[in-house]
């Protein structure tokens, strides 16, 4: 046992901060835990972070260097009933002194912060004369001692309360917590979350998933404040709505995400069994994955430049971190880049802030304030026995490195990368996983980790075959090591003899060749039972994607997001730059079209080298072609760069958030001087169908626009009012929506009367129930990311034009989106394929 009798002494009284921490080294010392040595290391440790929780509590625990002190993992508690000071104003009642050569201790500590979340329990314990009550309420495996704090026993003045239970799905994870962070977010009340005698701020994310409460877990919530009565509403409706955790479509995260169950065969002679993690075989040499922050000084005395420091590093990590979700929702879909955005929920976590700028305040640097902190958190949530919650553990760790890395510097992976590298690691956070480049790395292997963790699910979207818990024996494989990476079965095969590597290359191509009937349907045009012909192409980013949209069969690309180029930059792109990288998508596509979106920037997505006006609501503002026509230079770079690409293939220009004649007009007397003045050939200029006032007004932006493509997220969001980013209104903006369905009607009827084509590049194209409705509609092209193309292919060539046509009818005579949706007939066609 790490903790017993022995090591609680009770009613101490030590002169000091100093005489405490000797006494409960003592404790540790005299029942053979540590080297007696080890007490200065403690004190050593007190100079370098604040070791006070709160709540008479302090946790001293020595240097990392100094562990080869400790014998065994224990704690020792020191009781103080007249406290001692601690720093500052703090005082210490419970002095719990930790010695921990691995993570055995995680559990106490993660009950220590279901004490600490009790101020009556953490006070009955500062005073009790029975050592057994210290140990029965840091015990880990028994329930909080009767009479601890609970809503309902100390209710707040004014507080209100209600019985709710947690998503029905898959209870409390990532996803519905961050909901609620969200909607608490926006009320002033105090708002708590009660479950199996633990509380939780409403507001930190790290607490409510360390509640642990499972599908369906019944709950208490309590809201004090002066606007509770809505509050309690509003919270209670989400609950009602398992706080959007609800798709009846979609299966638990715990279904969606595990991989398929291993094929039980016996694994190779010598192999290294883990858990499959994505699928496909790799044949390759491993390599090391390392990646850690540069050093930095543990304390200093400058709290409030260390303030400023962790301030500047936790804005930059949010900015990069949208960076990240925008492009990963590109390359894998939305689904997994909100990995990303509940990453952003960390950094406003206010346990995790309070305790790093508490730490400050008591000397440490920045990097030890912010690393210490979410190192407690992290061991707190890993230590709480829940494999889904052990896996979001990794994922505040990934947080952590990344605001260090803004600290400090470093993190980059050292060392060059071999081809055909198969990554080994302990573990990989989302962001290394998501930088992973799959044209070198075929395949990973992590020592610890799950196939529902986040690492495991962009694998899986990125098709990087994975084994995770593989145990640290894969750690221990040299570099360069060749290896066979089974990840149907969950199998690592170092330096393998010639029969198993023809095994695996036989299993290699048994995959190519189903890869291959699917990419021969896939280059068949998308032409429905009755012969109408709809054009499919992808959406797509950098010239490197064109190959591999044309081999998934895209006929060219409906959109050409180039806002990569001008994010996180001090100057823009030079003409020179856009032209190059615009050329080799238009050769890359080989005459196939190119639609190039100008720039979408401004108001939500700011750039570093445009002063943008503060704005109360940014969907609102300065953004799209508004931005590009106050910053003409910008947009005439822009425009020269695609009109000099445009003798390479066949580049469109689309103008985005256009709202009306004035702005197309504008836009096309600048792109027409330009075309002039260089000489070029004439090229399409059309406009995106985002704002309500463009379908409104299409009859007449027909007249002066080449083409139209309906950005049916945005045309969604404008039209029904919604954010579709709101945590409890975003299920509302569902684009089947009958408002959004005539806007599109009306849009295809008046781009048709002016010989137009129409195209759908946002979400609602890549919707097997909305496709049937588009094409009813008279959609001519869909753009989709490139992993749907095929699918969207298939279906659309098991479709006929009249069923389309009708179910379109049906559709936009429905009062409501859920009444579109449950059409039979269209529940019928959304299968086809």
């Amino acid at each position: 046992m790490i903790l017993s009798a022995d090591r609680i002494r009770l009613a101490a009284r030590p002169a000091d901060k100093e005489s405490a921490i000797r006494e409960a080294a003592q404790l540790l010392a005299e029942t053979g835990a540590i080297q007696p040595a080890y007490a200065d290391s403690m004190l050593r440790r007190e100079g370098e972070a604040d070791t006070f929780l709160g709540n008479g509590i302090a946790i001293p625990h020595g240097q990392r260097a100094d562990r080869g002190l400790i014998t065994k993992t224990a704690i020792a508690v020191l009781q103080v009933p007249d406290g001692v000071r601690w720093n500052g104003e703090d005082v210490a009642h419970l002095v719990v002194a930790i010695a921990a050569q691995g993570d055995e201790h995680i559990a106490v500590l993660r009950r220590l912060t279901d004490v600490l979340g009790e101020a009556d329990l953490a006070a009955r314990l500062a005073r009790t004369r029975d050592a057994g009550e210290i140990l029965a309420a840091l015990d880990p495996d028994k329930p909080l001692p009767a009479g601890a704090a609970t809503p309902e026993a100390a209710p707040q003045e004014g507080a209100m309360t209600a019985a709710v239970a947690a998503p029905a799905v898959a209870g409390m994870h990532a996803r519905p917590a961050r909901v609620l962070v969200q909607l608490a977010k926006s009320y002033q009340s105090a708002i708590t979350l009660s479950h199996g005698g633990r509380s939780a701020d409403a507001r930190s994310m790290i607490a409510l998933l360390q509640l642990g409460a499972g599908p369906a877990a019944p709950m208490q919530l309590r809201v004090a404040g002066p606007d509770a009565a809505a509050a309690l509403k509003a919270l209670r409706a989400a609950f009602d709505d398992q706080l959007g955790d609800n798709d009846p479509g979609e299966p638990a995260p715990a279904a969606v995400e595990a991989a398929p169950p291993a094929v039980q065969e016996p694994p190779e002679p010598g192999a290294i069994t883990g858990l499959p993690a994505s699928p496909g075989v790799a044949i390759g040499v491993l390599h090391r994955f390392r990646s850690e922050a540069a050093g930095f000084a543990a304390t200093s005395t400058d709290p409030v430049g260390e303030q400023a420091a962790l301030e500047a590093a936790l804005e930059a990590s949010r900015a990069e971190l949208k960076t990240v979700a925008t492009e990963m929702s590109h390359r894998v879909g939305e689904k997994h880049a909100a990995i990303f955005a509940a990453h952003e929920e960390f950094l406003e976590d206010p346990e995790l802030l309070t305790a790093a700028r508490r730490a400050i305040e008591g000397g440490a640097s920045a990097p030890a304030a912010w690393q210490d902190a979410t190192n407690a958190q992290a061991g707190a949530l890993a230590g709480v026995g829940d494999p889904l919650l052990a896996a979001r553990a990794t994922d505040l760790k990934d947080v952590a490195r990344r605001v260090l890395r803004h600290l400090v510097g470093g993190g980059a992976e050292a060392g060059p990368l071999p081809e055909r590298a198969v990554i080994v690691a302990e573990d990989l956070t989302p962001s290394e996983t998501a930088n992973l480049d799959p044209a070198r790395v075929v395949g990973l292997v992590t020592a610890a980790g799950g196939p529902t963790a986040h690492t495991a699910i962009l694998a899986r979207a990125l098709g990087i075959p994975a084994v995770v818990a593989a145990g640290p024996g894969v750690l221990e494989l040299a570099d360069g090591t060749p290896v066979v990476l089974d990840g149907d079965r969950g199998h690592l095969l170092p330096n393998p003899d010639e029969a198993a590597r023809a095994r695996a290359q036989a299993a290699q191509a048994r995959g190519r060749e189903r890869a291959a009937a699917a990419r021969e349907a896939a280059f068949r045009p998308a032409i429905t039972r009755d012969g109408h012909r709809i054009e499919v192409g992808a959406n797509v980013r950098r010239p490197e994607e064109a190959a591999e949209a044309l081999a998934a069969g895209a006929e060219g690309t409906g959109l050409v997001r180039s806002e990569f180029l001008f994010d996180e930059r001090p100057q823009p792109p030079s003409e020179d730059e856009q032209f190059d990288l615009y050329r080799r998508l238009a050769e890359g596509f080989g005459g196939l079209p190119v639609v190039l979106r100008t720039l979408d920037a401004g108001g939500d997505k700011p750039l570093r080298f445009v002063h943008h006006p503060a704005e109360a609501n940014p969907f609102l503002g300065l953004r799209g072609l508004r931005l590009s026509l106050a910053e003409p230079a910008l947009f005439r770079a822009q425009v020269r760069a695609a009109l000099r690409a445009a003798r390479h293939g066949d580049i469109r220009i689309m103008l985005p958030m256009v709202d009306g004649l004035a702005d197309l007009r504008a836009a096309r007397e600048i792109v027409e001087k330009e075309r002039l003045d260089l000489a070029a050939p004439p090229v399409e200029v059309g406009i995106m169908v985002e704002v309500p006032s463009a379908a409104v007004m299409a009859d007449q932006l027909a007249g002066e626009a080449d083409f139209f493509s309906i950005g049916t997220n945005d045309l969604t969001q404008y039209t029904l009012a919604v954010d579709r980013l709101h945590p409890t209104l975003g299920a509302r903006s569902d684009a089947l929506d009958p408002a959004v369905l005539r806007l599109i009607d009306m849009t295809v009827k008046a781009a048709h009367a002016r010989g137009r084509w129409v195209g759908v590049c946002g979400n609602m194209a890549a919707d097997p129930v909305a496709a049937p409705i588009l094409l009813g509609l008279g959609v001519d092209e869909l753009s989709v990311s490139i992993p749907n193309v095929a699918a969207l292919k298939a279906q659309i060539r098991a479709l006929s034009m009249a069923e389309a046509e009708r179910v379109a009818r049906l559709a936009l005579g429905c009062a409501t989106a859920a009444e579109v949706r449950a059409l039979p007939a269209l529940r019928e066609l959304g299968h086809a394929g």
